[in-house]
């Protein structure tokens, strides 16, 4: 677990989003440099752009002396913890995307994230900060910044109540939907019961999760009020 000294301030992810439209960070430039061997090359290439965004976006913090943790494991969720005192609040999700094209991030594992809520459904409330971006020429530019729950960036698909990664019928990850376009025809869910209720029906009509997911929607109910005493 990477922790930030003590010293740091605490700052929700609202507070955070706010510091950075306050840097302009929509209306800046930079670019990514590769140094090796005295040979150093800019990148022009997007592969890599959301682990490098991370670990720039940390340093961020840092500078704005934000207190905030990181799992050591850079895999697991979430990405920040906000809070020095809480797993359970102020968690949060960075996700980067080619604004150029429309967003097609993994949200999370499909069916990792639908056994995650059974037993740690205060999950729903974490913030997704999303950062739509640009390179062109080797220069780097955020041309949009979101602050998101994640019932507000999906939505139903064509084939499934949840739009989601689909390969040979098999389900991957839960992808968003573009909820930024006023004329886009899919809308995102309206709350997370909606959100909650979609990923349920999608369980139950999934041939490889509808067996033993009858009470899920239950389980997750009861676990987020066992954590958070608010009823879904």
């Amino acid at each position: 677990m990477v922790k930030v000294s003590s010293q740091f301030m605490f700052c929700n992810a609202s507070q955070i989003y706010q510091f950075l439209i306050e840097d302009n960070i929509t209306k800046s430039e930079g670019k990514i440099t590769f140094d090796f061997l005295n040979i150093s090359i800019d990148i022009n290439q997007k592969s890599a752009i959301g682990d490098l965004f991370q670990e720039w976006f940390a340093q961020w913090l840092k500078s704005k002396n934000i207190e905030f943790r990181m799992k050591s494991n850079t895999q697991e969720f979430p990405d920040f913890l906000l809070d020095l005192e809480s797993d359970r609040q102020n968690l949060l999700e960075i996700k980067t995307f080619n604004y150029s094209a429309s967003p097609a991030f993994d949200i999370a594992n499909f069916e990792a994230y639908c056994r995650s809520l059974k037993t740690n459904a205060y999950r729903l409330d974490a913030d997704y900060l999303i950062f739509g971006y640009d390179l062109i020429d080797a220069k780097f530019y955020i041309r949009e910044i979101w602050l998101k729950k994640i019932w507000e960036i999906t939505g139903k698909s064509t084939r499934y109540p949840i739009n989601c990664q689909i390969k040979q019928d098999t389900i991957y990850n839960i992808r968003p939907i573009l909820w930024y376009s006023e004329r886009a025809k899919i809308k995102p869910f309206n709350n997370k019961k909606e959100f909650l209720n979609s990923i349920y029906q999608t369980l139950i009509s999934y041939p490889k999760t509808q067996e033993n997911n009858q009470d899920w929607l239950k389980i997750v109910t009861e676990n987020y009020y066992f954590y958070t005493k608010q009823r879904l």
